[in-house]
């Protein structure tokens, strides 16, 4: 039996258990389908790396298939030259050598987008084949089943709905191709710094190709398993992924596409340095850790996806598609607190105990046409989008310890691995049993969009969209009687435009228009305990220009941005009665005074800058993508003065990135080649200014950030067409930096990771 007769029977069985596996599907669009052209890439990249770092179209921007050129809004599509030049197995790795977005804490939707940060309540941040859902919320999404990656920037909720101002992510996953394809990756990490702690190994494995005779039926079988240790003590993580897939072509014009996904992972836990008196030059040593060695993060996800595309000619097409995650993450550890004396030298814990689960249940629908009125080219969109979104976060175990139970550590030196196990103290403190909530919130979103790209001459083009979305949010407590469920409505219309002008076919000048909107959330509250808050908008205009130079070679970009967003809420500790009337409000009859935190919407937040971005092939076998980006993002308007016109939170004023991949094709470095990245992120700020300030805490107590340098180097060998070995240093120079404040800030500052080199082994069978 061949080779490829033992190909296709495995993949017959593949084929079966996938379909049998996968129960509930997810969403795609136009560009997520397999073309012909991009398997006949996908071959070419098995013989030799050539071509660029980033692809011409990028569909996510407009959801058609259309240029970048025709594009007026700024977006980049990230290939797997790309990833395999940077040897990453997690996209959150990419961020560093994308323009304009840096990571901002330490779960996945941390990030931040020109400025703009987004969070893991923001869905929309980071997207799946155009849908929301992630199988895990702490571990970056492994790059072992994506295809590539799209970066949209600027508000685009007119055809994703709810979604912060700065711009996504979009995951392209791999799907099931009719060329036969099979490869097997060993890699392995070793810290090879100053801390040499780090050591790991993952596996992979990719396979595709056709399960019938006549290529109706194909299927692909994606994953990965491994165990690694960073430089952090006592840090480990086990991953787990498996991504079946197969594709149905019943009819010429018709395809189906089914996908399931599992992932697990298990890890530390770790909330990573502190900065005594809002100070990041006093953080202890890199891989000191407040956490216990048993202290324990697992997450477990399952995904369902399913495609249709059906083409009714030429000029109109169909998609649908529907996405189900459900995923489930649970912790036993001891959280930072704060500190305990006035010396900021021990830090406080907090025993916890959580449970999360977590589902996503959208899908969405569009028909494109092609066609032409009175002389006029138009491409029009027309769809719907929608689904549900619940959480059940459920507190098991809330203890701030006390001095009394002696469990306080030593900032620079902590003793750890003394402590009882946290479940031994308490499971709340005395008078705060309303800690150990159990809150359940449902989102339902549905929204109608519908956009026209229109061509009025050979050099004039229009884009006009518009998005009404209808929110409905409702929160409840499952474990305390008295708390007051709350549901909230919200409907808006959202509008888009841009206008490009195209002297030559490779040279355009655009500006456009943009909206963004999230509702606020439904346990937001006033003095008076309601909630009659408007959702948080925001608005751009763009402008810019792109050019194809040297034949297509290479590709530059400028843009231009300036993005407002306004009903932002303000939060402050809720007024007395007599606080009230010492303030003339007047309390409504009846009125109930709300104890806590309350909020105002007042505040008001502007990002402006500009960016550079360069992708080509200059020379034949010389790959290379980077870019520059100012941004001056600050608030604009907030109801603790100080905050008035300062920085935004994890916003670089200017960073740049580069990446250069050259490979010799003859000569005595012949299937050699050589990569080397530079990343720069300049000041920012961990916090913003509050009225309460540490004595001797920097800069009014913003927890400044410094820039820093980071390099990589790689060298590429290939010995064969079926054989590819990279040897990748991280951190060439062994910098050492901060790369963000979470979400706690001053207690939960992420290190960057020191010097490693990684071992990379792939086998074409």
């Amino acid at each position: 039996m061949s080779k490829f007769s033992i190909a296709r029977s495995t993949l017959a069985t593949l084929g079966a258990a996938s379909l049998a596996a996968i129960g509930t599907p997810a969403a795609a669009q136009e560009a997520d389908q397999e073309t012909p052209e991009q398997e006949a890439q996908e071959e070419a990249r098995e013989i030799v790396v050539t071509g660029k770092f980033q692809d011409t179209g990028a569909q996510s921007a407009t959801k058609l298939d259309i240029p970048v050129l025709d594009t007026p809004f700024s977006t980049s599509s990230y290939n797997e030259n790309f990833l395999d030049a940077i040897a990453t197995t997690n996209v959150s790795d990419t961020y560093r050598y994308m323009t304009g977005i840096q990571r901002a804490g330490n779960t996945s939707y941390d990030i931040t987008f020109r400025g703009f940060k987004t969070s893991g309540n923001d869905r929309n941040a980071i997207l799946t084949d155009g849908m929301p859902g992630l199988s895990v919320r702490f571990g970056s999404p492994p790059t072992v089943g994506t295809d590539h990656i799209e970066l949209v920037k600027g508000p685009m909720s007119v055809l994703y709905g709810q979604a912060q101002p700065g711009g996504f992510i979009n995951i392209i996953t791999k799907k099931p191709s009719a060329t036969p394809h099979f490869a097997v990756e060993a890699r392995s990490t070793l810290g090879a710094g100053t801390y040499r702690r780090a050591k790991g190994g993952l596996f992979s494995f990719d396979l595709t190709g056709p399960v019938t005779a006549d290529d109706s039926l194909t299927a692909r079988a994606v994953g990965e398993f491994g165990y690694g240790e960073s430089f952090r003590r006592d840090a480990y993580e086990t991953p787990v992924y498996f991504a079946p897939s197969v594709a149905w072509k019943p009819w010429d014009r018709t395809t189906i596409t089914l996908q399931g996904e599992y992932r697990y992972v298990k890890a530390h836990y770790d909330t990573f340095l502190v900065a005594p008196f809002r100070d990041a030059s006093r953080v202890a040593s890199i891989d000191t850790t407040y956490q216990e060695p048993d202290d324990y993060l697992v997450e477990k996800g399952w995904i369902g996806n399913a495609f249709v595309r059906h083409a009714f000619s030429d000029a109109i097409t169909f998609n649908a598609g529907y996405r189900w995650v459900d995923h489930f993450d649970t912790q036993r550890n001891y959280d930072v607190v704060g500190f305990r004396t006035a010396a900021n030298d021990m830090v406080t814990r907090r025993a916890r105990g959580q449970e999360n689960r977590r589902t996503y249940s959208f899908f969405d629908a569009n028909l494109t046409a092609r066609f032409e009125t009175l002389g006029i080219g138009h491409i029009l969109l027309v769809g719907a989008s929608g689904g549900q979104e619940t959480a059940s976060l459920n507190r098991l175990q809330f203890y701030n310890l006390t001095a009394a139970d002696g469990q306080d550590v030593s900032l620079y030196n902590p003793a750890i691995g003394r402590a009882p196990a946290p479940w031994t103290f308490p499971l709340f403190n005395a008078g705060q049993a309303s800690n150990l909530n159990w809150r359940h919130t449902t989102q339902n979103s549905l929204g109608f969009y519908a956009s026209d790209l229109m061509t009025l001459t050979d050099w004039l083009k229009v884009l006009a969209g518009v998005r009404h979305a209808d929110e409905t949010q409702t929160i409840e407590d499952k474990r305390i009687a008295t708390f007051v469920p709350v549901k909230k409505k919200d409907k808006k219309w959202l509008p888009l435009a841009g206008i490009l002008v195209q002297p030559t076919k490779n040279l355009t000048l655009y500006t456009s228009y943009s909206t963004s909107f999230v509702p606020v959330a439904a346990s937001s509250q006033d003095n008076f305990g309601l909630n009659p808050f408007k959702p948080t908008e925001a608005e751009s205009i763009e402008g810019g220009v792109k050019a194809e130079i040297l034949g297509g070679r290479l590709n530059l970009s400028a843009a231009y941005f300036d993005i407002t967003k306004k009903n932002t809420l303000n939060t402050f500790v809720c007024l007395t009665a007599a606080q009230l009337a010492a303030a003339g409000i007047t309390i409504p009859p009846g009125a109930t005074i709300a104890v806590g935190t309350c909020s105002n919407q007042l505040g008001g937040e502007r990002s402006r800058g500009y960016e550079i971005e360069f992708n080509g092939s200059p020379l034949p076998g010389w790959q290379v993508t980077g870019g520059y980006a100012h941004v001056n993002a600050r608030v604009t308007a907030s109801n603790i003065p100080v905050q008035n016109g300062a920085r935004l939170t994890n916003a670089p004023g200017d960073a740049f990135n580069m990446w250069s991949r050259y490979d010799f094709k003859d000569g005595p470095l012949s299937n050699v080649g050589f990569g080397v990245g530079v990343s720069y992120i300049g000041k920012r700020a961990g916090l913003l200014p509050t009225v309460s300030v540490p004595a001797g805490a920097p800069a009014g107590g913003t927890l400044p950030l410094d820039s820093y340098v980071t390099v990589d180097f790689g060298i590429y060998y290939s010995p064969s067409d079926k054989i590819d070995l990279t040897l990748k240093a991280t951190n060439l120079l062994d910098e050492r930096y901060i790369e963000s404040a979470g979400f706690s800030g001053d207690i939960q500052l992420v290190p960057g990771t020191p010097r490693q080199v990684v071992l990379m082994a792939r086998i074409k069978l």
